[in-house]
């Protein structure tokens, strides 16, 4: 009994969402880069589970994602894309550091 209790803790775990900063940054350095077109940025991001607020004033689109982790909450990954000189390009991605509500 102990035993498959055991086993049914571990698989629950195993999906749960683990905090890296560096595994992130990681992550997005090989999702978008500079140079790029912000469109197919923005597309990879969206694909990603990405939700990035194409309205937002220069000189930065927020990009943001949810990742739960249970049972203790929610962590906001932020991803910022700046657009080149001419707008169409991007210029430089902000990876912001991984924020976590505590209960």
């Amino acid at each position: 009994m102990r035993a498959m209790w055991m086993l049914a803790v571990a698989v629950g775990l195993t999906g749960c969402y683990t905090v890296d900063q560096n595994r992130f940054s990681t992550f997005v350095a090989g999702t978008v880069t500079p140079g790029m077109s912000m469109e197919q940025a923005l597309v990879r991001m969206t694909a990603e589970g990405f939700y990035c607020d194409a309205k937002t004033a220069p000189p930065a689109i927020v990009c943001t994602r949810s990742q739960q982790r249970l049972p203790l909450g929610s962590c906001i990954e932020q991803v910022n894309l700046s657009h080149a000189g001419s707008g169409k390009v991007l210029g430089a991605v902000d990876v912001a550091p991984i924020k976590c509500s505590r209960w």
